[in-house]
């Protein structure tokens, strides 16, 4: 039976995998090297945004770095933001054409 690794795990093997040190990937993600290994060593969790960051510093996506259900979450958070965008741009094309909205 395959091991899970963590996020933390997975994290520090893209970077070494990418042949990143802490501070290369710190210096790409505009974050400290005492801040990469905390995500390291489990000490601090990112948010959706440094992992998405963290993906493409390493030519890993974002899945990469959480679990299954976790996935699913991202995948309707994404879907959300985007309903969230056209109902912006509908609300401004309303704006435009005289509707009070």
């Amino acid at each position: 039976m395959k091991k899970k690794l963590s996020i933390s795990q997975k994290i520090r093997y893209a970077r070494t995998e990418a042949s990143l040190s802490q501070k290369e990937l710190a210096n790409q993600l505009q974050l400290s090297d005492k801040t990469v290994s905390a995500y390291e060593v489990g000490r601090a969790q990112p948010g959706i945004e440094v992992l998405r960051d963290i993906g493409q510093a390493t030519g890993r996506p974002v899945t990469y770095f959480i679990d299954e259900e976790g996935a699913e979450e991202i995948d309707f958070a994404v879907k959300i933001r985007k309903i969230e965008q056209e109902l912006a741009e509908i609300k401004q094309a309303l704006k435009e054409k005289g509707y009070r909205v």
